[in-house]
């Protein structure tokens, strides 16, 4: 019965929590999707991938919200109370739920650690393609339709859309001639300008979504010449007048194209932890080869001699005299010059291997912060549970009340650790593994106190009982 009441408060809020978190994804992209002619299983295919970025942020706060209000309602009905009268403790009673959220944290794993890495790496990837879908074409009266073949505007236009007024185009495409009266672009590196206008045209074929052709009546066409092939031409432009035309453009990039999914990189957070562990085992290899490499160069560069100064004691004011003896000036200052020289090639390369060094220490600190992520879900929809449980058989309050606040401000504290403590471990301020887990050893001792405290039905939030101990205190 415990287990029927948890599951249901807990998969309401999940998939509440889901869906406004999908609309939040929705709103931030909403420019990048809009206007497009996307089809409606390509923008859920996207949801579906942007899901799993939310059940981090859902899963937990889920579970506690759900085992508040689970165990306030069993308080408030006084079903708690005569579950303890009977002799059964809070923790045998909350039992049968911690086998549930076992398979729970199971699933939180196997989440992190294998889907959610695959379905960001898709979501990223069938981002980027809409991302470069350029957007449909529309066209409304007075407002330029710019691409990179053309540009349009048309006057005006009929109920249906089909024929306009006054259009006119301004062209940077290879215009080739296909029949008597047609015409058709495609992309042309060259800058040849060309402006047509028509008093009237429509479409030819409106359901065609590779091509735009355009019926134009009564018009003329411009074109101006390439001025660095026809330099020496008397004739800067030509013109030609219609009395109809039909003009045919490419539509191909308008159009929604996948791109393989093998030309993207995987990041260090979209790997898994197999994946993880080989990737680290081979950075730190490189990273030995790399020490190798810098002491052999740094070797080869500067001959470490013995010092021999001792045995011969040479004053100092006879160091220059004996370098001098058998050489010129000139071969010394060639010398100097040489020394300079390598020293500054020396320099050059210990900053780029400084550089190298820090970003592949910046690499691997990444890899160690996902590592670490893949047990801190798991981690917290345990701890999380423990505290929301004990909180729910303590305030006595069930429904969406007082427990959505309450669960909404913890998962606000937990939040803020969590992020602070990943900013903190990426910044160098604390190690990946202390960074990770700090919000787990924050709100774990305040999970342990308030179960103790539930245990022994402490009224550790009845009001009363504060202002009952504050009158003895100042009776005292």
């Amino acid at each position: 019965m415990i287990i029927a009441s948890f599951l249901g408060p807990f998969l309401l809020n999940f998939i509440i929590w889901m869906v406004i978190l999908d609309m939040q994804f929705l709103w931030l992209y909403i420019d990048d999707l809009m206007g497009k002619g996307l089809e409606w299983n390509i923008i859920l295919e996207l949801l579906t991938y942007a899901s799993a970025n939310w059940v981090p942020l859902a899963l937990p706060l889920s579970v506690l919200l759900a085992s508040i209000m689970t165990f306030g309602s069993l308080g408030e009905k006084k079903e708690l109370l005569a579950l303890k009268a009977s002799g059964i403790s809070l923790f045998r009673i909350m039992k049968p739920l911690m086998v549930v959220i076992f398979f729970i944290a199971l699933f939180a794993f196997y989440f992190t650690n294998s889907l959610w890495p695959v379905a960001n790496f898709k979501m990223r990837v069938l981002l980027r393609d809409i991302q470069n879908t350029k957007v449909a074409l529309v066209l409304q009266p007075g407002v330029f339709f710019k691409s990179d073949l053309f540009s349009i505007r048309i006057g005006g236009k009929n109920n249906d859309g089909k024929e306009f007024d006054d259009v006119l185009i301004y062209d940077h495409s290879n215009m080739t001639k296909q029949s008597l009266g047609s015409w058709s672009y495609k992309k042309d590196p060259r800058d040849f300008k060309r402006v047509i206008r028509a008093k009237k045209g429509k479409l030819v074929n409106p359901d065609n979504k590779e091509k735009l052709e355009l019926e134009l009546t009564d018009g003329y066409m411009v074109q101006e010449w390439n001025t660095e092939s026809f330099k020496d031409s008397k004739v800067p432009f030509t013109k030609y007048n219609f009395e109809k035309t039909i003009l045919s453009f490419e539509l191909n990039a308008f159009e929604f194209e996948r791109s393989s999914e093998s030309s993207y990189k995987r990041d260090q957070y979209l790997l898994s932890l197999t994946q993880i562990y080989k990737l680290n085992d081979s950075l730190k290899k490189q990273k030995t080869k790399q020490y190798e490499k810098i002491q052999t160069f740094i070797t080869d560069q500067i001959y470490f001699l013995k010092d021999t100064l001792d045995q011969y004691k040479v004053p100092k004011e006879n160091y220059i005299k004996m370098i001098t003896k058998n050489q010129s000036k000139s071969g010394i200052k060639i010398d100097h010059q040489v020394a300079i020289k390598k020293l500054d090639q020396l320099r050059n390369h210990l900053k780029i291997a400084k550089a190298k060094e820090k970003s592949s220490d910046k690499f691997i600190t990444n890899l160690k912060i996902e590592w670490n992520r893949k047990f801190t879900l798991s981690y917290a929809v345990f701890m999380l549970f423990f505290l929301g449980a004990p909180l729910g058989s303590i305030v006595k309050k069930g429904g969406l009340g007082w427990p959505v606040i309450t669960a909404v401000l913890i998962f606000l504290v937990y939040f803020i650790l969590t992020r602070a403590g990943e900013e903190m471990s990426a910044n160098y301020s604390l190690t990946p593994s202390m960074g990770m887990w700090l919000s787990s050893l924050c709100i774990t001792p305040i999970s342990i106190f308030i179960f103790f405290k539930a245990n022994k039905d402490a009224k550790i939030f009845d009001i009363e009982w504060y202002n009952k101990l504050c009158r003895k205190i100042i009776k005292n």
